[in-house]
């Protein structure tokens, strides 16, 4: 069978992997490349009252500087690239934007990207 719609993909054991995992990281767990990047980059934003998506492309040169070295430290290619664009949209867009970036996402067929937005949309 083709999956060619987002409803078509969710099934209640791909909620059950995707979000019942238990498995909770301990201080002593290592973060991955991605994940330390999206923190760093976090860290800064709010240091510098950057809550929003909105905000956050309106910044001044300057922060865009630091957040693109802050990139280039962490992360070696284009799919981890992606994987910190998605995670920082995810934190910061407001629920409008996230439903215009959860189609956009399932028009090119990023369905379990559109279940965590649709995790994020029901915790908001």
């Amino acid at each position: 069978m083709k999956i060619n719609r987002y409803d078509q993909f969710i099934n209640e054991e791909f909620f059950k992997k995707l979000f019942n995992n238990s498995k909770k990281k301990n201080k002593n767990t290592k973060l991955s490349r991605v994940d330390s990047c999206v923190v760093n980059i976090l860290d800064f934003l709010s240091e510098n009252d950057v809550y929003n998506w909105n905000k956050f492309l309106k910044m001044s040169q300057f922060d865009r500087d630091v957040i693109d070295k802050l990139i280039d430290s962490q992360v070696n290619n284009m799919d981890e690239l992606r994987e910190v664009r998605f995670r920082l949209k995810l934190e910061l867009a407001d629920r409008k934007q996230l439903m215009e970036y959860k189609d956009e996402l399932e028009s090119e067929e990023e369905y379990e990207k559109c279940a965590l937005i649709v995790k994020k949309l029901s915790q908001k």
